[in-house]
């Protein structure tokens, strides 16, 4: 009721400032209370929100208020100034002027009428812009619930960026079923994680792959978090020996979610599906319509590889003029994911479109190259990635994040043992951490342009070694 109060008086206080239904307003602030909260004021007046990373580079910010028309930006108190458009700070005067003010009494708008523009991470490129409609974020979050089975009953501890879909979904999914959210800030020890979770009677959490790893090497035999209704992992699929460690070492209740920010979450991979089928995405929810198509756009039939496809009521719409209408067709979206079905309707993925790289005419598919990458017992991080060579050749480059020190003809024998020729990396490339982006998903990127750069890592030719 506190809450229904103060975003109504939070929209009222918008409208003084000129704020009208249809104004596209971003949201430069970071991961707390105010955040939520003025994006539903902004809702109940049938404004747009447009969610920023507040840790981004001015230049990017500055960037996508000019790509997207902004007029309005709200920024923290004691934030950078923005470049470009009006910047509200969200001050002492703010709060006041929110104690004050009267209520908009309903919402203004349609069902029809735009909620967000939400951005990818923008891992794999420049950021795509999605257009939910109100309609279509109800049923998303309708989607999530079903999901994750939420009973009004939890306390949920939100440490993922605001501004990322999967964390300010699943803040947003909590709070509208009636349960509790406990805010935290995303910098943080394991030590620290677990004080929180039990300081605070935490029922469920959300977090993503790296500190699931981080999480698992403080753990030791026994669970971390025995306590947990539900443990959920989102942002990249973990490989198949790490999710089975997360069951024994973080949580018997551990998760995974499986989800894009033009669709909220798409499937759930639940605690009793990992002895089957540890290597899957889980089962889509019952509003989802998933195809597995080829080139032409023609289905595939159970077990086939191809282009996954997804359509349901909880799907956005391309911002016009972005480059996301390239990822919907004919009332379908097609999040980039090269996956299978099987017989019972499990995703299983096999890596991204845009990341396949072709080696002598075969297709090399990064994700089950890092997966083998995985089961070796000195690596605790690994990514993998295409270098094209003067001939017009890709050549696999493995990026590896070692426990100790490693040997490099090890790593190329277990790759021998277990991968097809033309799967197995010609370099190992040794460094401290993978980097990634705030979302935590690794910037392939990023290490493409230490490849294009030459950068002074540690490099390692498999092809010399072996001839050596």
């Amino acid at each position: 009721g506190e809450l229904s109060e103060l975003i109504a008086r939070t929209a009222a206080h918008l409208t003084t400032l000129g704020r009208r239904a249809g104004d596209r307003v971003g949201l430069c602030l970071s991961d707390n209370a105010d955040h939520l909260v003025t994006l539903l004021a902004l809702a109940h007046i049938g404004a747009v929100a447009v969610p920023l990373d507040w840790r981004a580079p001015p230049a990017e910010t500055a960037r996508l208020i000019d790509g997207l028309g902004l007029a309005t930006v709200l920024i923290e108190a004691h934030g950078r100034d923005i470049d470009g458009c009006e910047a509200i700070r969200l001050d002492d005067a703010w709060r006041r002027s929110v104690e004050h003010a009267g209520a908009v009494a309903r919402p203004i708008g349609d069902w029809g009428a735009p909620f967000a523009i939400s951005a990818t991470s923008g891992s794999t490129g420049r950021p795509k812009f999605t257009v939910m409609t109100h309609a279509q974020y109800y049923f998303s979050i309708v989607a999530m619930w079903e999901l994750i089975g939420l009973s009004g009953r939890h306390r949920f501890l939100s440490t993922l960026p605001l501004y990322y879909s999967g964390g300010r979904n699943s803040c947003i999914a909590h709070l509208l079923r009636g349960d509790c959210v406990v805010f935290h800030s995303n910098l943080f020890t394991p030590a620290e994680y677990v004080e929180a979770v039990e300081r605070q009677n935490i029922t469920t959490t959300a977090i993503v792959p790296s500190t699931a790893r981080q999480l698992m090497a403080a753990a030791g035999e026994t669970p971390l978090l025995p306590g947990l209704s539900a443990m959920f992992c989102s942002g990249a699929p973990l490989h198949a020996e790490e999710k089975r460690q997360a069951l024994k070492r973080l949580t018997p209740n551990f998760h995974e979610r499986y989800g894009t920010a033009e669709t909220l979450a798409i499937s759930v991979l639940r605690p009793g599906d990992f002895a089957e089928r540890p290597d899957s995405v889980g089962l889509p929810h019952s509003l989802a319509e998933i195809e597995i198509v080829d080139d032409a756009d023609a289905s595939l039939p159970h077990g086939a590889v191809g282009r996954l496809r997804f359509r349901a009521p909880g799907m956005g719409s391309p911002l016009k003029g972005s480059a996301a209408e390239t990822n919907f067709r004919d009332g379908w979206f097609y999040p980039g994911e090269i996956a299978r079905l099987d017989a019972a309707g499990y995703i299983f993925l096999e890596g991204r479109a845009s990341e396949v790289i072709m080696r002598s005419g075969a297709k090399v598919h990064p994700a089950e190259v890092e997966a083998v990458l995985a089961e070796h017992p000195d690596v605790l991080d690994a990514a993998v990635v295409g270098l094209r060579g003067a001939d017009n050749e890709e050549e696999v480059v493995a990026f590896v994040v070692a426990r100790g020190d490693v040997q490099v003809g090890e790593l190329l024998g277990h790759c021998r043992s277990r991968l097809a020729p033309h799967k197995i990396p010609r370099q190992f490339r040794l460094l401290d951490a993978l980097p990634r982006n705030t979302a935590g998903k690794v910037d392939r990127s990023a290490l493409a342009d230490r490849l294009a750069r030459g950068s002074d890592v540690e490099d390692i030719d498999a092809a010399r070694t072996t001839r050596g």
